[in-house]
């Protein structure tokens, strides 16, 4: 079921969201996901290392996506903020490996 942009927005306020959400949290034992973070979540919104449960997959409103576990990771707001919402933006990630060259094979050619 495809919800739309503004109505998939209150799922977020959900009891069924808030329960998940929780459940995502201590599956990934309040830690980062992110393998280079691997923080401690803090609570609260106003720390950099606030817990964000992330959809790996985004559900443009795709219920069964939304509230997939298997779908949804624990990171804090930095990573999401910051690495995870570029990745989503430009289509691939732009993490460098040992190697020195680009491990997403999606990464534009120079």
């Amino acid at each position: 079921m495809q919800t739309k942009s503004n109505e998939y927005k209150k799922l977020y306020m959900s009891r069924r969201w808030k329960a998940i959400r929780q459940v995502v949290l201590a599956r990934d034992k309040y830690r980062c996901q992110v393998k280079s973070c691997n923080q401690f979540l803090q609570s609260g919104r106003n720390h950099p290392r606030s817990a964000v449960v992330h959809h790996i997959e985004p559900h443009k409103g795709n219920l069964g996506l939304f509230y997939d576990l298997e779908n949804l990771q624990a990171v804090c707001w930095t990573c999401h903020s910051g690495e995870i919402q570029s990745e989503e933006a430009l289509g691939y990630s732009k993490t460098i490996g040992d190697d020195g060259w680009p491990v997403d094979p999606k990464f534009p050619n120079a």
